[in-house]
């Protein structure tokens, strides 16, 4: 029970997980008990494993009523403060241990189980809750440990080249590739003045100098 308690893996669970554990090892290491239930000095249930035929609810009130019972019964007979309870029916047994001043453990046992070693078991699991319901249930010790966090690597981002803002060098950026429009002059106004027109005579070669 304690080695389970106090196992590395224990270590990040909140308290109702280590309250489950406690009483599920229980169970598992005394087959005679049938029925476990942690329960507050209330009535209240705070951690429990019964079979279908048991009510949670109904067992937490009556375990509260019997642990009342009892401490009045042991400080009215002035045998102190009560520690245990132990009821014996034809069916079986039912053990009240109180975890110290925070709840108290109950444990339904079988018809012929060793009264001696179930007294024991459950006195070992007490001591367990006890243990538990003591230490602060930190939020951040719930926490499972493992590796650091390591962010992911951000993707590159790929160098794409610059716009090209200028023009090439052979093409200026004040050129316009559309060529230019040609202005034709009509036939009418289409003769130069050193070329000869039908009123003009041409005098001969010995007469230009």
């Amino acid at each position: 029970m304690t080695d389970l308690y106090s196992a590395p893996e224990a270590a990040g669970l909140s308290r109702s997980d280590r309250l489950d554990r406690a009483i599920h090892a229980l169970l598992s290491q005394t087959p005679e008990i049938e029925a476990v239930a942690v329960v507050s000095f209330d009535g209240l249930p705070m951690a429990a494993a019964l079979p279908p035929s048991m009510d949670e609810d109904r067992v937490a009130a009556m375990s509260a009523a019997l642990l009342s019972l009892g401490e009045r019964a042991a400080q009215g007979l002035g045998r102190g403060e009560l520690s245990q309870v132990y009821i014996e029916g034809t069916d079986g047994t039912v053990f009240l241990v109180s975890a110290e001043d925070e709840a108290v453990l109950v444990a339904v046992a079988a018809k012929g189980a060793k009264v001696g070693m179930m007294l024991y078991e459950v006195r070992r699991s007490a001591a367990v809750v006890a243990a538990i319901l003591s230490t602060e249930d930190d939020p951040v010790s719930n926490v499972s440990t493992g590796a650091p966090y390591v962010p992911a690597p951000s993707r590159p981002t790929p160098d794409l080249p610059a716009p090209d803002l200028l023009a090439p060098e052979d093409s200026p950026a004040y050129a316009s590739s559309a060529p230019a429009p040609r202005v034709t002059a009509p036939d009418s106004t289409w003769t130069p003045s050193y070329l000869p027109t039908s009123n003009t005579v041409v005098p001969p070669p010995s007469a230009w100098s």
